[in-house]
């Protein structure tokens, strides 16, 4: 959820526009209360922000191909003054497209660049914060879908994450290489066998980089005609410093299918970089996600809870991360009119650090979101 800001959350759920173009220009008007604008727990303050969020949207619907992309920033007036006003305070860019160049080949890109002046845990795909600061990140995955025979497919994905953090702060820098390929045969109309394999190479400016093979098997089965499971497990073996580290590796999802929505529950085992701690990490995370799409016209509903631990895959390791963080996110667009729809939004993030890491950043805290937007379609035939 948060590489979709309210004022570009209707890409998760585009109503039907005439024409196989969009173009949706808006404005965005909205308040905010932030309990510690600082996210730090050790200088603890508030403050009510307002903001101006300028965005537009783009949806291309065509037979063989679609498109949705997304730009939005905001500029922010804090009533406090605990933090200097802002013409650029956040900027986020989303995109993703899906192209079928055969009936069995099927390529797909995706896109996200998230940028802040202060919210670092906004910018981290990981979630988690290493307080004031500011940074931003980029993630790009293109991919590949190819049903080889009837009961036989691959797929293939690559992704390139790079994590930056700008001026005075604890962030540290990460560069992120990964690439994955997934084997499944069917062997019944409900149930599969997945092999998969993925490859992780984190490039870290102050830390030895490392590389990560992780060889997994699991299944897939549609338990019902609307609920899929799929769950796969091996391990993940790292090369750091000259040492071989080996840690459990694997994924598990659970999906359900409403006539209203979707609901899902995710989790992930691997070795990664936590944020803006950096390092070579064994991380965990579980995640949940309801989506209200068509409950009523014009609504969309997002609830997003999350929990992830992060930490360091040796000892012997010169920054030592122990972090775990919690999360909950709910967002909500409902069009009041043909031009008109109002937005909010509540996050809360609960985070703490153990004794051993290096990087101390303990965070409460509470943001309430309500605004208006304004924006008028523009359609091509």
């Amino acid at each position: 959820m948060a590489s979709y800001p309210l004022q570009l959350l209707g890409l998760l759920g585009p109503p039907a526009q005439r024409g196989p173009l969009t173009l949706f220009p808006s404005i965005g008007v909205s308040e905010e209360y932030n309990d510690n604008v600082n996210s730090d727990n050790r200088h603890r303050r508030s403050d009510f922000i307002t903001e101006f969020s300028p965005a537009v949207t783009l949806t291309v619907n065509r037979p063989s191909y679609q498109l949705n992309a997304g730009y939005s920033f905001s500029a922010a007036l804090y009533a406090k003054g605990t933090q200097s006003n802002e013409a650029f305070q956040s900027q986020n860019l989303v995109g993703s497209g899906v192209y079928r160049l055969t009936p069995g080949l099927t390529l797909t890109a995706a896109d996200s660049f998230a940028f802040s002046r202060n919210d670092t845990n906004r910018v981290a795909v990981q979630g988690f914060s290493t307080g004031r600061q500011e940074s931003w990140s980029n993630t790009f995955s293109p991919g590949m879908a190819w049903q080889m025979t009837p009961v036989n497919s691959l797929s293939l994905s690559a992704t390139y994450s790079v994590l930056r953090y700008l001026g005075s702060g604890t962030g540290a820098d990460s560069d992120t290489y990964g690439f994955q390929s997934n084997l499944t045969h069917a062997f019944t109309r409900r149930f599969s066998g997945i092999i998969a394999y993925g490859f992780t190479y984190l490039s870290l400016r102050e830390e030895p980089d490392s590389t990560s093979h992780t060889p997994t098997i699991g299944f897939g089965y549609q338990l019902t005609p609307t609920l899929s499971t799929t769950i796969t497990g091996g391990v993940a073996v790292t090369q750091l410093s000259g040492e071989t580290q080996v840690s459990p590796a694997g994924t598990a999802s659970l999906i359900q299918q409403f006539s209203f929505g979707s609901a899902s529950l995710q989790y992930n085992q691997g070795v990664g970089v936590a944020g803006g701690f950096g390092g070579t990490n064994d991380t965990q995370s579980v995640s949940a996600t309801l989506t209200l799409s068509t409950l009523l016209r014009g609504l969309l509903v997002v609830v997003g809870p999350a929990y992830t631990r992060s930490e360091s895959v040796s000892s012997r390791q010169g920054g030592q991360v122990d972090v775990w963080a919690a999360s909950l996110g709910l967002a909500a667009t409902y069009q009041i009119a043909r031009l008109v729809s109002v937005f909010g939004g509540y996050s809360f993030l609960f985070q703490r650090t153990g004794g051993s890491s290096s990087t101390q950043s303990d965070v409460d805290q509470n943001r309430v979101r309500f605004g208006l937007q304004f924006g008028y379609p523009i359609n091509f035939d």
